[in-house]
């Protein structure tokens, strides 16, 4: 794998798509400036922190409709077929492809937000330092740990599914989450026999009811170290490997 043949790519990448990453982008800014009028609108139906709600769901949709319309040549040998006249590796489109689709985007995203951000406090005379969001502020950070797992299922599905990816893949994705959950609480069920467990969360902590009251349980010391190390960063690198395989065996 090499540098050069990385930046050929993504010198292509760019050349090809030039048109419609100025298109997103203006849709992009277009979306979040809706989004936050209708906080505005209707402000006192919200419970705080809304920009942080429009900074995630902003996040998720455009991350997955830029990710899915941009690899969905990789299902689609006519419109692929300028990969071929590179001699590249799998590896390198692979590295080439999260380079767009993590690096590139999340950087276009925080300057599109904050724009947005900056004008919606400007108009409504809220701006300040305090006012603008914090994405470092209680944890909100993870979110971005989770956009990577989300890219990734949605790079995979653009790789398997040839026609409506998006839509399918959204719809797996869903259907694994619910399965993998009643699993979850399956086991912490059988785990724990005798606790009324309410909700879990996978990795993370679970909630049981006793004499009325709704308990917290979090993970412990090395658990909660090993769980964040195999969400955050085991578990997005064994989806980009899977995507790897795939790309291998279409012979992109």
């Amino acid at each position: 794998m090499t540098i050069s043949t990385i930046q050929l790519l993504t010198k292509r990448q760019f050349r090809e798509h030039s048109r419609i990453y100025i298109i997103g982008l203006l849709v992009l800014v277009a979306l979040l400036l809706f989004m936050f009028l209708i906080v505005h609108q209707w402000k006192d139906s919200f419970a705080g922190a809304v920009q942080n709600g429009v900074f995630v769901i902003g996040l998720f949709i455009a991350g997955g409709v830029f990710t899915n319309s941009m690899f969905q040549e990789f299902s689609n040998p006519q419109s692929g077929m300028w990969l071929l006249s590179i001699p590249a590796t799998h590896a390198e489109k692979l590295v080439t492809s999260l380079l767009f689709s993590v690096v590139v985007f999340l950087l276009a995203y925080f300057v599109v937000f904050y724009a947005a951000d900056v004008m919606y406090l400007l108009v409504t005379g809220q701006l300040s330092l305090e006012t603008i969001l914090n994405p470092f502020k209680d944890g909100f950070y993870q979110f971005l740990f989770l956009y990577l797992i989300f890219n990734g299922i949605i790079l995979l599905g653009s790789v398997i599914f040839k026609k409506h990816s998006f839509i399918k893949t959204l719809l797996a994705g869903i259907l694994l989450l619910v399965v993998f959950n009643y699993v979850n609480m399956f086991i912490l069920q059988f785990l724990i026999p005798d606790a009324n467990i309410v909700s879990g969360t996978a990795f993370d902590s679970f909630l049981f009811s006793h004499e009325g009251e709704r308990v917290k349980v979090s993970l412990l010391g090395n658990s909660n170290l090993i769980s964040s190390v195999f969400v955050r960063f085991i578990l997005p690198v064994a989806i980009w490997f899977t995507v790897w395989l795939k790309l291998k065996e279409k012979q992109i």
